[in-house]
């Protein structure tokens, strides 16, 4: 998550299966460390891995403690989207593997008719199936990325 950790990223990643529950012991001690604080995310961030019933329903209790409304897939998969951005601008991944992991949510939120994310989408198929056109495609990469890392969504 690192140092600018954002409980609605965290739940947008929970709300896609992107974290699992026997990590989210280690998910509250981050955000306690990050000074968000609440009563469940105490309890949880002091489970055991194994205990990922508890984890999941303390994780839930911490969500309205905080609260964090609902999220739905499409939410979660744009501000999952400014979160690989983010990263593909700074230079922490790849434009093709940033793309390839907003591919990856998208496939797994299996949200019919959704096509926001379709850009990442065709950049990464193509420029997998077309290396000549490497720097073409990782330029729109980029560019879907900035259009992305300013993301909120209304």
């Amino acid at each position: 998550m690192g140092p600018d950790f954002n409980m609605k990223s965290v739940q947008a990643q929970w709300v896609l299966g992107m974290i699992l529950a026997d990590n989210l012991p280690d998910v509250a001690a981050e955000a306690l460390s990050a000074g968000i604080e609440s009563k469940s995310l105490i309890e949880l961030a002091g489970l055991s891995r194994s205990e990922t019933d508890e984890a999941r329903k303390l994780f839930g209790q911490a969500l309205i403690e905080l609260d964090c409304q609902k999220m739905e897939k499409a939410e979660a998969l744009g501000r999952y989207a400014k979160i690989v951005s983010t990263l593909i601008l700074a230079s922490n991944v790849t434009p093709l593997e940033g793309a390839k992991r907003i591919w990856q949510a998208t496939l797994k939120a299996e949200l019919k008719g959704f096509h926001d994310l379709d850009g990442f989408i065709y950049a990464a198929s193509e420029l997998e199936d077309r290396p000549k056109d490497t720097a073409l495609f990782e330029k729109a990469i980029i560019e879907e990325a900035k259009s992305w890392s300013g993301f909120e969504y209304k």
